[in-house]
């Protein structure tokens, strides 16, 4: 499994913004993150629609959290970006390879609950982490 570019961007997106005492516009964010402002467009848009942030349009607007730091955790802004579905879906196309007298069906079912099991141990993980950690540990000494 690979996370997308635009995970570890929203992490910093987001740390940006919390790092702000007013909101941040869509260019300075594109600027200090050295993106380009229609790619960041893209995911502030997503981090809107999952509610971590609000974009006020004004003079004095931008973004800003709904949400403290202390309250994001690394698997909301996960969901945020690469959805809430399962990470493995069967086609049941291997009831097409093999005989049907083997227990095929079992089988796959093993395996998809096996890579259910992964994934929630993965969501568990991603859970357990917050922005609030990751600016501690930056700022740390």
């Amino acid at each position: 499994m690979k996370i997308r570019r635009s995970f570890e961007q929203a992490i910093c997106i987001l740390l940006v913004i919390g790092a702000n005492d007013h909101p941040i516009k869509s260019h300075e964010l594109s600027q200090k993150l050295d993106v380009s402002d229609s790619y960041l467009k893209k995911i502030t848009r997503q981090l809107v629609v999952s509610h971590l942030i609000t974009s006020k349009a004004s003079k004095l607007g931008g973004f800003i959290l709904n949400k403290s730091l202390s309250e994001i955790s690394l698997y909301d802004i996960f969901e945020a970006i690469e959805g809430k579905e399962k990470f493995a879906e069967t086609t049941h196309l291997v009831e097409k390879v093999f005989n049907s007298e083997l227990k095929v069906e079992e089988t796959e079912a093993f395996i998809i609950d096996y890579l259910d099991v992964a994934e929630a141990q993965y969501k568990a993980k991603l859970k357990e982490i917050t922005l609030e950690h990751i600016y501690k540990e930056a700022h740390s000494l």
